[in-house]
């Protein structure tokens, strides 16, 4: 079966392709002409090739033509300026809290062909659509897990039941705690950190988790799962609020502030007077911690398997899924990211790209393009065992994805996830306590971006 052909039957389009791949990041050899259509991602080019492959022998015409990217502080402008110069791509990728800062530069998927977005993982949809309209689209998502090292599990169990003085409880306990993997819910991960981190005074010489500081590479994120746990309201449904500071009514009908509760429990891994201490900056990258074996638990993300390998390639370690709140399945929450694929409203070939688009994340295509990544697809699968018992099973990416969601921030990602990594800062080191800190980085949030023209 002619796979693009079909795709492109099903939007009544008599268009024919054929691709050729430029070289990995040589964007300045491929200039946009009347029969290219320019996509710019991150993925290496031997990503693409198979699927254009297959193309090539099944179309001729217009020219798909990929430029590898770089994200990094300037992607953004230099997709941007591409675009106002006419030589920007039809097709381009970005994080997913960026769809809904970028919409109104992006042109939605046609509705010629029906696509059910609830086909999608919870997070995709959250990320993709507004006022009913899909911007963008992704073939895969990463949920955020949980990294950890089984050789300090077992140390820790064997000190504990090698100690003549601990009863044959505490034996169990830590058997309970650390002989099954990643803790399931965050009050057995709590005395799990207690139990693997070793201390000497305050100083901290191995920690069971890397966890309540601002530096850590994914604070903000793990922060944000924390309060979407919790059940915080982070913003108002129409985005000209900040709400994560304010009081809630609990489900047993009392006034509590949730979002104060998530930053305490997060912090409370950096106060050196709270039982849950067990990190702090002196143990420096948390990813160089973890391979050398000074922490025994690190949050993060599928594609720090990349980086371990690169750097540590004889490190062994294993994944979890992040504890939960609740011991109740239907109120499991998890936390995800992906780079999504827009079409710019600039793109005279818009139609085009979204059968494109279509192909790799809905398609025939998503199967290759996911196993060339080597990362989940964002589509849900036919079934799920969402329970405890099954999250560090297999593959918990799988079974976390079925439950994860994500945070639309506005108009200005960066800038909020920049004031929640202030307002951590804060705290950690008593500039502000939490309710204050929440409540400026609030105020900031909503007078400085929610309601700012512009972008």
């Amino acid at each position: 079966m002619k796979r693009f052909t079909k795709a492109i039957s099903y939007f009544l389009i008599a268009v024919f392709f054929s691709i050729a791949l430029s070289g990995c990041g040589k964007t300045e050899d491929a200039s946009p002409s009347a029969s290219q259509l320019i996509v710019w991602s991150f993925e290496e080019a031997d990503v693409w090739a198979p699927i254009a492959k297959q193309f090539a022998k099944e179309n001729e015409g217009v020219t798909l033509v990929y430029q590898k990217q770089t994200f990094d502080s300037t992607y953004e402008n230099r997709v941007l300026n591409s675009l106002l110069s006419g030589d920007g791509p039809d097709i381009w990728a970005m994080p997913n809290d960026w769809v809904y800062r970028h919409k109104d530069k992006l042109v939605p998927r046609p509705t010629t062909t029906p696509l059910d977005i609830n086909t999608f993982v919870p997070a995709v949809k959250q990320s993709v659509e507004f006022d009913k309209k899909i911007y963008a689209l992704t073939p895969s998502a990463e949920p955020l897990i949980v990294f950890y090292n089984q050789s300090l599990f077992n140390k820790t169990i064997n000190s504990i039941n090698n100690n003549e003085n601990t009863t044959n409880t505490q034996r169990q306990t830590a058997d309970k705690l650390l002989g099954n993997g990643v803790p399931t819910t965050w009050t057995d991960f709590t005395l799990a950190v207690q139990l693997l981190t070793q201390k000497d005074g305050e100083n901290i010489t191995e920690s069971g988790a890397a966890i309540g500081t601002d530096q850590l590479s994914y604070s903000q994120d793990l922060l944000y799962l924390l309060m979407l746990q919790n059940s915080t309201k982070i913003t108002a449904d129409d985005l000209q609020l900040a709400m994560f500071n304010l009081p809630a009514t609990t489900p047993k009908s009392t006034t509590d502030t949730p979002g104060k509760l998530a930053m305490d429990f997060y912090t409370s891994f950096t106060d050196p007077g709270s039982p849950n201490y067990s990190w702090n900056a002196s143990l420096g990258n948390e990813v160089d911690a973890f391979a050398n074996g000074k922490v025994a638990m690190i949050f993060g993300y599928d594609n720090l398997q990349n980086t371990l390998a690169q750097k540590y390639p004889n490190f062994g370690y294993r994944k979890g899924s992040v504890p939960q709140l609740s011991t109740n399945p239907a109120d499991f929450i998890d936390y995800a990211k992906f780079n999504a694929f827009g079409v710019s409203n600039l793109s005279s070939h818009a139609d085009i790209a979204w059968i494109v688009i279509d192909s790799i994340c809905a398609g025939d295509y998503s199967g290759e393009f996911n196993s060339a990544t080597r990362l989940y697809n964002s589509r849900k699968a036919l079934n799920y065992e969402i329970t405890l018992e099954n999250r560090n099973t297999g593959n918990p990416e799988k079974n976390s994805l079925a439950t994860a969601k994500a945070l639309i921030k506005g108009r200005y990602p960066v800038d909020f996830d920049n004031i929640i990594k202030s307002a951590i800062f804060a705290v950690n080191h008593g500039i502000q306590g939490s309710q204050d800190a929440l409540d400026l980085a609030a105020n900031n949030i909503t007078d400085n971006y929610f309601r700012k023209s512009g972008w």
